[in-house]
Order: structure tokens, then C-alpha cells, then sequence
């Protein structure tokens, strides 16, 4: 505005009233000092000495109501934080922001959005059980699922939401913005306060999946694997991983007579010392129906129910937590009625020491859920079709080693009954 004035664009300002246009005074100095600008507001010019003396004035009062304003803000915001309400702004995905006309007793911000709730427990339990970063945001657009922008999920979304300790239901501390960057990293969690939402996800996922990232380089999109046997399975000459490629069919000619159809391009499995170069999809749909009736089998259930009763449950740590969390307030209601003890400060020490223990054989536990999904989800065929690739690739991995082996050239394997005799499979357990 100063510059339009200073190439005489115009040569009066029309204000409302003076505190639309400044709440400061050293603006107002810097403004009438350097330039002859008349000013105009609804109660008349303020150009002359005394209408000049009088804009200082009003200037003045605007100021001090701005910080009245500001020190009332300040002092709400700490009360809402007290009372483990988040500030408005940005709501997470898989949360609304509630008006205050919708909110409850307790004034509750964010109410949880079902169906993206399920696309944050799903990011979760795929991260935490190996899946890489990019693999989850390539599964969740080929679910057609989009974020809350519309746009398509990429990797550096997925990160931030699983450093995010909203959706543990903790509200974490203020912090110094830097240029517009909230650092998540930052955060740590055991400064988070308990926030009055509902969490998606328990403490232990968000601590898990944070313990993994903190730190960690972000890498490029492209290193996630697309297929389910890439680098799991070996070539039977060598027994090196095989990787995955692409191949290219031959132009074909039509029924019709029309000419050739267009060659196409499909994916493929090729051994690194070039022993074997198959078409991929069969050897998938094989490995699939196989790991699936294992998972049918009664003694493969029984010996991998076995295994997962012999460690740690997540419901099991989750109730040790929540009685840790008992005995932890009930010592802190003895210190409010008698005072600072040492047995007491002795006690809070070894629940801090049971805590940290407990975190982290539940995060080691979380790790392992694809397997004990599918081992007690009772229907092994229909976890397996809503399992993302990088679950189903963990149950590969913990079931069995697939061996692919070379075929004759020109051989064809185009179905599952003709690629069962061209693989072999090495059971884990056996």
C-alpha cells in the first residue's frame, strides 16, 4: 500500500474506523512522519494537528486491547490444554473437528471418522509388521483410497502419520515453530499429555512405529517391493534371491484377421545370474493358494497357535498396562493425603521401570500380528484377499521359502497346476 501511495496511485486512505487500519503506534509514527498521507475514517479526517494528536490516542487504546486479547488467549489456551483439548487448526486424518455446538459434556474436539480410522489402523498394523512405507501407500491407492485432500497417498504421508501421537489420544507440547515447520520428530512422548479424545491406535503402536522412524533418512518411493515373492524367494541353481522384472508378449495376430494385436508388458521373476526369467503372476497365484491351505490345515493351525500362545499376547501387556496404570494412581492418591514418602517415590520408580519393560515386549509382540491374524482369524482365504501385499509377504516369509526353478525354453506355465511342479516349497517349521 505504502509503495502504490509512494507512485501516486492515490493520495487519501478511506478506513473504516482507525483500528482497521493499524493497532500499533510505531506504524502509525513511521506513517505520518515519512508521508503527507490524509486519512479518512467514518467520523471524519484525522490530517490535522489536533485530529493527528487524536489518532495516536486511539492507536494507543487499540494496542493495549490487543494484548488484553492476547493474554486472555494465552490463558485459555493453557486451560484447554489442561484439560487435554487440542488447539484448532488441522484435524487429523481419521478425526472431525466438532463445533462447539456438537460437542459433549466434556467439550470433545475430535470425533473419530470411521472408515478413515480403518486406513489408520490399517497404515499401522501393515508398518509395524515390516511393511515398507511406500508399499502402504501404494496399497492404499489401489484400494482407491485418497486422503482428505483427494489427492493420492505417497509415502511422506504415511510417515507423518505414524509419528503423529494424536492418534495414541495424546496431545503433544507446545513447540517453537520454525518457518512454518512443525517438527514430529521432536516430540517426545512421555512429555505428551493424555488428550480427551479417542485414540485409533493404543500408545504402544504410535511408540513402536515412532522407535522405527526417529532418525531414520526418509528414502525414495521407489525401494517399496510391488510383488508378493520379490527378494523372498530363491532360485533353485543358485539359491540367490529372484527379484522382480517384466516381460513383454509377442504381437499376436487377431481372429478376426484385423491384423496383430499390440504386445503388452507383465510382470516377471528373474534370477540374478539370468538361471530362469517366468512369467510372475502364475508363480503368485501358486504360492498363494498354497500358503493358504497350509493355513487350513489342521496341524499347520495347531502348530502356529502354539506358537503365538507361547509368547505374549498384545490384549495380555495391555491389561498389565492398565493395572500398572491403577497401582500407579492409587500411590499417587497416598501422596496427596499423606505427603512425600520414600517408600512411595521408591514404588513410582519401579512402576516407571515395569512400564518401560512392558512397552517394549508390546512392541516386539505387534510386530508379529499378520501371523496370529491369520492364524485366528477362522477363515484363512478371506484374510488373506483383505490382507495388503506387505502382510501377506510377512506371512510368506514366516511360513515357508519358495525355490523357483528354471523351465525348458519355451515352456509354457500359464496355470496354477502347471507351475505347482516348477516351485518347490520349504516349510519353515519343518
Amino acid at each position: 500500500m505504502l509503495s502504490a501511495y509512494d507512485r501516486g496511485e492515490f493520495d487519501v486512505l478511506i478506513v473504516v474506523d482507525v483500528d482497521r487500519l493499524t493497532r500499533r503506534l510505531a506504524d502509525v509514527l513511521e506513517l505520518r512522519q515519512k508521508r503527507e498521507i490524509r486519512i479518512v475514517t467514518v467520523r471524519g479526517a484525522i490530517d490535522t494537528q489536533d485530529d493527528d494528536f487524536m489518532l495516536k490516542q486511539l492507536v494507543l487504546l487499540a494496542e493495549r486491547e490487543v494484548q488484553v486479547k492476547t493474554r486472555r488467549a494465552r490463558r485459555y489456551a493453557i486451560e484447554r490444554r489442561k484439560q487435554g483439548h487440542p488447539s484448532p487448526g488441522h484435524t487429523p486424518y481419521g478425526y472431525r473437528w466438532l463445533p462447539a455446538s456438537q460437542r459433549d459434556a466434556n467439550g470433545t474436539r475430535f470425533e473419530i471418522v470411521e472408515d478413515e480410522a480403518a486406513d489408520v489402523r490399517r497404515i499401522f498394523g501393515d508398518f509395524l509388521a515390516g511393511a515398507p512405507l511406500g508399499q502402504i501407500a501404494r496399497d492404499l491407492n489401489r484400494a482407491a483410497r485418497t486422503t482428505r485432500a483427494g489427492k493420492p497417498w505417497r509415502r511422506t504421508t504415511v510417515r507423518r502419520m505414524l509419528m503423529n501421537p494424536h492418534y495414541a489420544g495424546l496431545l503433544p507440547p507446545a513447540q517453537q515453530v520454525a518457518a512454518g515447520h512443525y517438527d514430529l520428530a521432536k516430540i517426545d512422548l512421555d512429555e505428551c499429555e493424555a488428550g480427551a479424545w479417542e485414540p485409533i491406535v493404543s500408545r504402544a503402536y504410535v511408540s513402536a512405529a515412532r522407535a522405527q522412524l526417529v532418525g531414520r533418512e526418509p528414502v525414495h518411493n521407489g525401494t517399496a517391493r510391488r510383488w508378493l515373492l520379490s527378494g523372498l524367494a530363491v532360485c533353485a541353481t543358485c539359491r540367490e534371491p529372484v527379484y522382480a522384472a517384466s516381460g513383454k508378449s509377442h504381437p499376436t495376430k487377431r481372429v478376426d484377421g484385423s491384423g496383430k494385436a499390440a504386445s503388452k508388458r507383465y510382470h516377471t521373476y528373474r534370477c540374478r545370474n539370468n538361471h530362469f526369467h517366468r512369467a510372475g503372476d502364475p508363480i503368485d497365484e501358486a504360492v498363494t493358494l498354497i500358503c493358504i491351505r497350509r493355513l487350513q490345515e489342521p496341524d499347520a493351525s495347531t502348530l502356529l497357535a502354539q506358537a503365538a500362545d507361547d509368547g505374549e499376547s498384545p490384549s495380555e501387556l495391555n491389561a498389565q498396562l492398565a493395572d500398572l496404570d491403577r497401582r500407579e494412581q492409587g500411590i499417587y492418591n497416598l501422596l496427596a493425603t499423606r505427603g512425600n514418602t520414600g517408600n512411595a517415590m521408591h514404588a513410582l520408580e519401579t512402576l516407571d521401570d515395569e512400564r518401560a519393560d512392558l512397552e517394549a515386549r508390546l512392541q516386539k509382540v505387534i510386530q508379529h500380528d499378520p501371523l496370529a491374524e491369520a492364524v485366528h482369524s477362522g477363515d484363512a482365504e478371506a484374510w488373506w484377499d483383505a490382507a495388503s501385499l506387505g502382510r501377506r509377504r510377512t506371512v510368506v516369509e514366516e511360513l515357508m521359502t519358495v525355490v523357483i526353478r528354471p523351465v525348458r525354453k519355451g515352456q509354457r506355465t500359464p496355470t496354477v497346476e502347471k507351475v505347482i511342479p516348477t516351485i518347490a516349497i520349504e516349510w519353515v517349521q519343518d
